[in-house]
């Protein structure tokens, strides 16, 4: 009988999923936990407030006029108040790093190291699970080609056996008793990690402004186009107007690295100077 053989290692696309956002699965319309906010503008008592989430008024048009109007008046720590979870798959371990950066984001991975930008690991809400690569072995890895690589084969094949080396390393380091975790330091950044995490609809839009930039680093960009596209269907209005900078606010942040598709706030402030000299 013959030995069963390992596949080698295995390229793989992103696949992205939204777990969890509020009310999900129930007949209760998501968008309407924003309408708590309502108790910063008029004295409102608990039960006032549970009927904002569980009443037929105000109406869904209603509830997504106020939203917007948050969103406008810039009142939006509103939106820290809805959370979600959403999971990836099919994504590089360098580019997962990037997402380290977001302070406000709690993320479960299979792998790495996870920092924080600010001290808010001292909230019980931030704790964060991860699985260790004691237990996690990459004999078996899956990786992610940049789309660059396409256009030259020759350079395509030596990153292919090059996964194809590294992948007979991680065995063979395996079958000596060397220990996963030490093992793992020949993987390449190409290497699949998969990921959960947990945020605030703020915070997600902070995020959309940054990662949804044309100079964002194309998977990451590629990840959080996904999830603006399902977030708007889930939450039209607390998503409204949400993706990258210039398209929310309608000017680039990046000055002079701006890829040029919409005005910088440099050439706002010139074209308002010269409005004034004309006047």
């Amino acid at each position: 009988m013959s030995e069963a053989v390992n596949p080698g290692p295995q390229k793989t696309t992103m696949k992205v999923k939204v777990l969890y956002y509020p009310f999900m699965g129930t007949d209760i319309d998501t968008e309407r936990l924003i309408l708590l906010a309502r108790i910063c503008y008029a004295p409102m008592g608990i039960d006032s407030l549970e009927s904002l989430l569980t009443g037929d008024k105000p109406s869904k048009e209603e509830t997504g006029k106020f939203i917007r109007n948050l969103i406008r008046s810039g009142h939006v720590g509103a939106l820290e108040h809805w959370y979600t979870t959403f999971a990836v798959e099919g994504y590089s371990r360098i580019s997962s790093q990037q997402n380290d950066r977001h302070r406000l984001m709690k993320v479960f991975k299979d792998s790495g190291v996870f920092y924080f930008n600010e001290p808010v690991q001292a909230s019980p809400d931030l704790s964060q699970l991860q699985q260790s690569q004691r237990y996690v072995k990459e004999d078996n890895f899956r990786y992610i080609t940049p789309p660059s690589f396409y256009e030259h084969e020759e350079f395509l094949k030596r990153f292919e056996d090059l996964q194809k080396e590294v992948m007979d390393i991680q065995r063979e380091g395996l079958s000596l008793g060397i220990p996963a975790e030490d093992v793992r330091f020949a993987l390449t950044n190409a290497t699949e990690t998969r990921f959960v995490v947990t945020t605030n609809a703020r915070q997600l839009r902070h995020m959309f402004n940054l990662r949804c930039c044309q100079r964002a680093q194309w998977e990451i960009r590629e990840m959080f186009t996904i999830l603006l596209e399902e977030y708007k269907k889930i939450a039209p209005n607390i998503f409204y107007n949400a993706g990258a900078s210039c398209d929310e606010f309608g000017y680039c942040p990046e000055g002079k690295m701006s890829c040029g598709r919409s005005p910088t706030l440099d050439d706002l402030k010139r074209a308002y100077k010269d409005s004034k000299k004309t006047k």
